[in-house]
């Protein structure tokens, strides 16, 4: 069994934590699993891309939706793989920008 962790930002902005000027709408996690098998996975969506959709499905199941100055932050990627299957899980706040 092999397990990765993966942490970090695709982009960096700097906010002033000072100012008060966001809100923490909540942390949520979405997974995808596979089995291992050969295939072609052209026209096909990526497994952290089809984890990604379940997080943005299960926000918006708790009524939080990614729109206007909301962002995904604190992005934590899980990686559980065993001899037969992948299982890609990924972590988000969702924070909103209010001024």
């Amino acid at each position: 069994m092999q397990f990765t962790v993966s942490a970090g930002n695709g982009t960096i902005t700097n906010v002033n934590l000072s100012d008060a000027n966001f809100k923490n709408l909540g942390n949520f996690i979405g997974t995808a699993t596979t089995k291992k098998v050969l295939f072609s996975i052209k026209e096909m969506e990526g497994l952290g891309a089809e984890a990604r959709k379940n997080l943005i499905e299960n926000a918006k199941k708790a009524g939080v939706e990614l729109k206007g100055a909301r962002i995904l932050s604190n992005i934590i990627i899980d990686k559980l793989e065993t001899k037969d299957r992948v299982t890609i899980s990924i972590s988000a706040d969702v924070i909103e920008f209010i001024k």
